[in-house]
């Protein structure tokens, strides 16, 4: 990842820069994404989809974390280069899964883009185990994935890409209180998953 980064850092993310830039916040805008909302993009990078973003959105809306400092340093040269830097977003180094660094603030919208597609089970578990943390009762996250077609869990080793069954998802989502949902509008090569908290009880 360094090394790529280092290189170019549009394709230490994935490449397809411009498509991905735009594809996220149309995708947000089709769930309701307004300026005065908040986003916490997960697994943000270099900031592919979170220039536009953090355009669109008021001062201070946009938060992004990931595992790279580099990847994020390689997103702040671009934030300057766009000239976006008075909108002042909050971006953030973890090296875990559990919120720590955005503790006791909740978001409107969750995005990760290419993120779940990389994380085995147990870190998946630990992500969901910690949503309630970020998310309100009406919050939607929005995440791809890589469904499964055999009706089991496996991954490729020399990409170490995951692919999941729906129903484990939905399963998952409901022993911490949440519902998902597929979108079938979702990227061709990638599955679209919609989650939300469950409804309280009456």
């Amino acid at each position: 990842m360094k090394r790529r980064t280092k290189l170019n850092p549009r394709d230490a993310v994935g490449g397809r820069w411009e498509m991905g830039s735009k594809g996220q916040i149309e995708l947000l805008q089709r769930y309701g994404l307004m300026p005065q909302h908040t986003v916490l993009d997960v697994g943000c990078g270099s900031l592919r989809g979170g220039l536009n973003i953090i355009k669109y959105l008021e001062t201070g809306n946009y938060t992004g974390v990931d595992i790279s400092e580099e990847i994020l340093e390689a997103g702040r040269e671009f934030l300057r280069g766009a000239s976006l830097e008075g909108k002042r977003p909050n971006l953030f180094y973890t090296d875990n899964i559990e919120f720590k660094e955005v503790q006791g603030k909740t978001f409107d919208y969750l995005l990760a883009i290419s993120v779940l597609t990389h994380m085995p089970p147990e870190d998946i578990e630990t992500l969901f185990a910690n949503l309630h943390k970020v998310m309100g009762d009406r919050s939607v996250f929005l995440a791809t994935v890589f469904l499964s077609k055999t009706g089991s869990i496996y991954d490729t080793v020399m990409r170490r890409n995951f692919f999941y069954p729906y129903e484990w998802f939905r399963d998952m989502g409901a022993r911490y209180g949440l519902t998902v949902e597929r979108d079938e509008k979702g990227d061709a090569k990638q599955n679209l998953l919609v989650i939300r908290k469950q409804a309280a009880s009456t």
